[in-house]
């Protein structure tokens, strides 16, 4: 009886896995995911990236994490937090000045993180210029174009606002930076900020900008993305 109740539990887990299309995901820790990434026409934002890509330090904190990667990747004067003195670094909670408090407290931002709009203002309100653009009214070409711009430019990096659904993972609306852009797949690495749930991950523009269609019920418009640049 015992056997055949396990036997049963692991077989209704394996249906409750969802089916992931190798084409579609293909996460960086894999040896192709590798071979990807030394292969890609755009890989340069990559590295900066991930020098300073933390994990959200709570679970609704992939905005101001995603923020904080961007802010040190880009190299424009940053804060010294006390517990870091005398060094300096852009932390999830040193976002969190004056114009972002009163955009959005800390405690609200816990509850629900932040929206398109208000991850553009977020990033300007810390020195960096910003452009949202929603899904909606852009196009596959407009956002896969908009991707290759941004990662050709030294002085400017990607966000993505998107729904986990559409990949499928586990979850629904996430803001990660995007790493790198590979032409041969029409793929880019998506660099996840929750790294206790995802390693960085390959997908298609066609199915990033399928994620960016999905509603975000805290502004009930389309996702999007940043161009997030140096002022």
């Amino acid at each position: 009886m015992v056997r055949t109740k396990l036997i049963a539990l692991a077989v209704a887990a394996l249906c409750a896995t969802p089916t992931l299309a190798a084409e579609d995901l293909l996460y960086l820790t894999s040896e192709q995911g590798e071979e990807r990434l030394l292969d890609a026409d755009l890989n340069r934002d990559y590295f900066s990236l991930a020098t300073y890509v933390e994990s959200e330090q709570i679970l609704t904190f992939c905005g101001p994490a995603t923020v904080a990667a961007v802010a040190n990747a880009l190299g424009i004067p940053r804060p010294s937090p006390d517990r870091l003195y005398p060094w300096t670094l852009f932390t999830q909670d040193t976002l969190f000045n004056e114009a972002n408090q009163k955009l959005k407290p800390y405690a609200m931002v816990e509850h629900e993180g932040l929206t398109l709009a208000e991850l553009d203002t977020f990033i300007e309100n810390t020195g960096l210029a910003a452009e949202h653009h929603f899904a909606d009214e852009t196009s596959v070409d407009e956002l896969r174009t908009a991707i290759r711009e941004t990662l050709e430019d030294r002085d400017a990096r990607f966000i993505a606002n998107y729904s986990r659904k559409a990949l499928p993972q586990e979850g629904d609306g996430h803001i990660s930076p995007i790493g790198a852009y590979d032409e041969e797949t029409d793929s880019v690495l998506i660099l996840d900020v929750a790294k206790y749930k995802y390693p960085p991950v390959w997908i298609s523009v066609e199915k990033l900008h399928a994620a960016m269609m999905m509603v975000d019920e805290g502004s009930n418009r389309s996702r999007g993305f940043v161009k997030v640049s140096v002022q």
